[in-house]
């Protein structure tokens, strides 16, 4: 007996080729025909049928159209699914549940936090569950531009792999705005705690060191260079563990002898072979994170920004920096062999950082684990107690209509 064809699959008959087209296929050619609006001229363009690769002439695909509406989109077919823009394998469902995380209605901005690369961080709260997010919102303008919304976006949606990294909660857009809704971090950053503690001892640097060893790591190994470590973008959470944030200077694939060679970072943590533009890999970031670990154990930069800014990048790829007699003899070997000249003989690169004597007391799984205990509780505001003072967002620009195809985003705790 043959088997009952599903009314899903029931094909139309195409009129301009008197063959069949599956509804499926049909509505791809639906999506596409919006774009052509009912205008005399236009009315002569064919559009391509995707189950026979043949040209339907317009007129005849609204033919199919009026035969399309007597098939009713069933409820399951709401479950459509949304590309991840991480080119990973999970798909967000955009029914009735996700898209109230992808209406900018649903959000109140309370007050600004920050600028950002490409954009303003701004406190939010999502009305619907009361929940606060910091939202990153930039204008769209160059189109140029969107390639690294669009790779920054990636990243924060792959950093919910690793508690030590600041992911989306939610990426969504309008017709002029795009927004990143990230998990609000309300502890403040590394360089509060630096500028506020002064110099750290060697059990502060070990903890906050070991978190961002394995940020770092989990970011080289999925291909991601960061670009601009620093104690500004090392947030701290309430209980005082860290979070890698602001990607918005990564550069992606970067897997095995690839290399790149262009300038990024900020002067004062960015390593010689950047600031000279030659050729460059994973090493850039473990030299940032040396400047780093030197930063925490002395409140200073291992090379002064005393002067200007040509003469810091002189001493940068020139010099090496003074080590004060306070610094332990394995922290000391440590910043040495992650502030080498040469990439190729720089820790973390060559040899496996955790590997290092400075590291030797540290259990590695409860790190990743979080179960360490933070050895300085944030005297920043939390994330409740404060004054919500609404701000507007910016005015929508009705000039500006590009959208990113594949863009929205919801992260599953949200979901939960």
């Amino acid at each position: 007996m043959e088997k009952k064809r599903r009314r899903s699959e029931s094909p139309v008959e195409d009129p301009a080729t008197g063959k069949k087209i599956k509804l499926k296929d049909l509505r791809i050619c639906l999506e596409r025909l919006k774009q052509y609006p009912l205008r005399r001229k236009r009315s002569r363009s064919p559009e391509e049928n995707p189950a026979a690769g043949e040209k339907i002439k317009l007129k005849d695909l609204r033919i199919c159209l009026e035969r399309l509406k007597q098939y009713p989109v069933r409820s399951k077919r709401s479950r459509s699914l949304e590309e991840n823009p991480a080119g990973g394998k999970e798909k967000v469902r955009e029914d009735a549940k996700t898209s109230q995380y992808l209406d900018i209605k649903n959000y109140s901005l309370i007050k600004e936090l920050g600028e950002g690369n490409f954009g303003k961080v701004v406190l939010a709260s999502y009305k619907i569950k009361n929940q606060l997010t910091a939202i990153k919102i930039i204008e769209k303008q160059q189109e140029e531009d969107f390639k690294y919304v669009r790779r920054e976006a990636s990243v924060l949606q792959i950093a919910s792999g690793c508690p030590f990294l600041c992911r989306a909660m939610a990426t969504f857009q309008t017709k002029s705005l795009i927004l990143l809704a990230l998990e609000y971090v309300s502890g403040g950053t590394l360089e509060n705690i630096i500028e506020d503690r002064g110099r750290l001892s060697d059990k502060q640097v070990l903890f906050y060191a070991s978190e961002l060893v394995v940020g770092i790591q989990f970011l080289h190994k999925n291909g991601i260079i960061h670009r601009d470590l620093k104690p500004e973008n090392i947030l701290v959470d309430e209980q005082g563990h860290v979070k890698i944030g602001d990607f918005g200077l990564v550069c992606t694939g970067m897997y095995g002898a690839n290399t790149r060679c262009d300038y990024y970072g900020t002067p004062g943590y960015t390593a010689p072979q950047v600031l000279l533009e030659e050729p460059y890999d994973a090493g850039a970031d473990w030299w940032s994170f040396g400047v780093i670990l030197y930063e925490m154990a002395t409140n200073r930069l291992p090379f002064s920004p005393k002067g200007n800014l040509k003469k810091q990048v002189e001493s940068i790829i020139n010099k090496e920096p003074e080590y004060l007699d306070s610094l332990s003899t394995k922290l000391r070997d440590l910043i040495k062999q992650l502030l080498k000249k040469k990439a190729n003989q720089r820790l973390g690169v060559n040899g496996n950082i955790r590997d290092h004597p400075f590291f030797s007391t540290v259990d590695w799984s409860n790190v990743e684990e979080r179960r360490l205990k933070p050895p300085i509780k944030p005297s920043h505001e939390s994330a409740t107690g404060f004054i919500k003072k609404y701000i507007p967002f910016p005015k929508e620009d009705p000039s500006e209509t590009r959208m990113l195809e594949g863009f929205n985003y919801v992260d599953q705790s949200w979901l939960e």
